[in-house]
């Protein structure tokens, strides 16, 4: 986290022991947390939320008593100012999507390393939304052009720079990109620092994220 990122209460959910604890300790090493409470299931952590309102919750999809995704319309419905970070090992398109609906701040693979989970605190700590590589290649599928009437690009998108943002949500590196559309991996990046001027965003994961928000990849 920076400097100026408030100290973090997090709470976690999750009823594989060993998987909470190892997400716990992860948690621990980031800067700017400062304390991880960690629950079998939605429900003990929404009676937690009650007592004592936490800075950011983390749910595992699959729980006894309350799943993942039942915890998080609860929580949105009354404390709708919590970010809620989703965790999964599943790879479905119509849960990923559910949990957008119902208000999901992120959604993380519960493989993803120790460095996307820091990045994904630090997107939804500033307002914004995040998805793991993983979600990302699944909800690729869905592409549409229009964005909602709420978002405003602050330049027009170029053709090139719209299929190297599609490409970039398929999960491909910018080498990966060069090789695909016969340009160099720095005519890539130059487009994609443009990408990321034009959303006012300073990161690969926060541009695909905003992207997949408003819905602007076709």
């Amino acid at each position: 986290m920076k400097n100026n990122t408030p100290e973090l209460t997090i709470y976690l959910a999750d009823d594989h022991q060993l998987v909470a604890d190892g997400l716990s300790q992860v948690l621990k090493t980031i800067e700017g947390v400062k304390s991880v409470r960690v629950f079998e299931n939605g429900k003990e952590l929404y009676k937690a939320v009650m007592s004592q309102i936490p800075d950011i919750v983390l749910l595992d999809i699959e729980m006894p008593e309350w799943d993942g995704i039942h915890t998080l319309e609860q929580l949105k419905s009354n404390y709708s100012n919590i970010p809620c970070l989703m965790l999964s090992m599943l790879d479905e398109k119509s849960v990923i999507e559910e949990c957008i609906k119902k208000g999901a701040s992120a959604y993380l693979h519960k493989d993803s390393k120790a460095s996307e989970l820091k990045e994904a605190l630090e997107t939804v700590c500033q307002g914004n939304i995040y998805f793991s590589q993983e979600a990302l290649k699944v909800l690729s599928g869905k592409r549409k052009s229009m964005a909602p009437d709420d978002f405003e690009l602050l330049e027009p998108i170029t053709e090139r720079e719209l299929e190297i943002l599609g490409h970039l949500c398929d999960g491909l590196t910018s080498k990966e990109i060069g090789l695909k559309l016969f340009v160099s991996h720095r005519t890539v990046e130059t487009h994609k620092n443009n990408l990321m001027q034009k959303f006012a965003v300073k990161t690969t994961g926060k541009l695909i994220s905003l992207a997949i928000k408003n819905k602007i990849i076709r």
